[in-house]
């Protein structure tokens, strides 16, 4: 007994919470905290006693769920706790100690080798087609700003000539270059908008589909 007493007055830590969080994510509700000793996470949800490996447990999630979040040690001699609870802990713990575990808490299994593979190839697909669609918009804004650039600097020279006396038949080839290159410019405006077009259709999709806004990036 001895033994057992200063098993129960080592130094623990108490999380006062309303959901236990494992690493994967699963989340237990349980019954107002949760207690962090010698490696161990002990519980109760449903009235049931529940242990589980500490390394398995989220710890800061599991205080962040907590409202309002209590964490506190107890040290020997300071036990804050009436004797009737005492003898209780004394109790379950001896019956633990004689071979009567608590109850097995059944975890949901973690994604296997070949779903995280399939998860990664899944991701490196939606993220090359996204910079498929990225690099159309930026391939057509180049272009159209490759012609408007044209066109402005054939305007200027025009201008100048213009400017030095030059009749309009005495720069033909400019007038008609410049002529050429506003005709191309409203297709490359709307070569531009086709491109954003169907990549926001392509993203729509996905989030239809319920891929991760992280796959798109």
């Amino acid at each position: 007994m001895p033994g057992l007493m200063h098993f129960l007055f080592i130094a623990a830590m108490v999380i006062q919470t309303n959901t236990l969080v494992l690493r994967t994510g699963y989340r237990i509700d349980v019954d107002g905290s949760v207690k962090v000793d010698a490696g161990r996470v002990l519980f109760r949800s449903g009235g049931a006693l529940y242990s589980v490996a500490q390394e398995d447990v989220d710890l800061d999630a599991t205080r962040a769920a907590g409202v309002p979040i209590s964490v506190r040690d107890e040290k020997a001699g300071k036990l804050r706790v009436s004797p009737e609870e005492k003898q209780r802990l004394i109790k379950e713990l001896e019956q633990n100690h004689n071979g009567t575990a608590a109850a097995a808490l059944e975890l949901p299994p973690g994604p296997s080798a070949q779903e995280r593979a399939a998860a990664t190839q899944d991701e490196w697909t939606w993220k090359r087609a996204a910079r498929a669609y990225e690099e159309a918009i930026r391939q057509a804004q180049e272009n159209l700003d490759l012609l408007r650039n044209k066109a402005t600097a054939i305007r200027a020279h025009i201008s100048g000539l213009l400017g030095l006396g030059y009749t309009p038949n005495q720069f033909s080839y400019d007038t008609t270059l410049l002529h050429n290159l506003e005709e191309q410019i409203p297709q490359a405006e709307m070569e531009l908008q086709r491109a954003q077009r169907a990549y926001d259709q392509f993203k729509d999709d996905a989030r239809r589909q319920g891929v991760p806004p992280g796959y798109l990036r």
